[in-house]
């Protein structure tokens, strides 16, 4: 999206330049033709993408966001799980272990 962004620069540079030297030509009496207009139009297209490319922009880089403590919250439950895992593993032991020397098969 970044990259989609970028490449709206030349085209968007080419246009404000042609408007630009368009509009400063001299003894030429400044009209509303149909290129000033097709200039106009084309400015606000590229303009219009590089508005709607910042706000796909802005929701990956929320949703990345989002997603990352998810990721975190996951790995920490993880964790947790791991270590109620080895502590029912040694308490398991510990009682069979009891168990085996008080002559009960467990």
């Amino acid at each position: 999206l970044r990259e989609a962004l970028r490449s709206k620069d030349g085209p968007m540079k080419v246009a404000t330049t042609r408007f630009a030297v368009r509009a400063k030509r001299p003894n030429v009496e400044q009209t509303r033709d149909y290129v000033h207009g097709g200039l106009l139009s084309e400015i606000n297209d590229i303009n219009g993408s590089q508005e709607a490319l910042k706000q796909q922009i802005a929701s990956a880089e929320e949703t990345l966001h989002r997603l990352l403590k998810n990721k975190e919250r996951l790995q920490q439950d993880i964790a947790i799980k791991k270590k109620s895992i080895q502590i029912d593993e040694q308490q398991s032991l510990r009682l069979k272990k009891t168990l085996t020397r008080r002559g009960i098969r467990p």
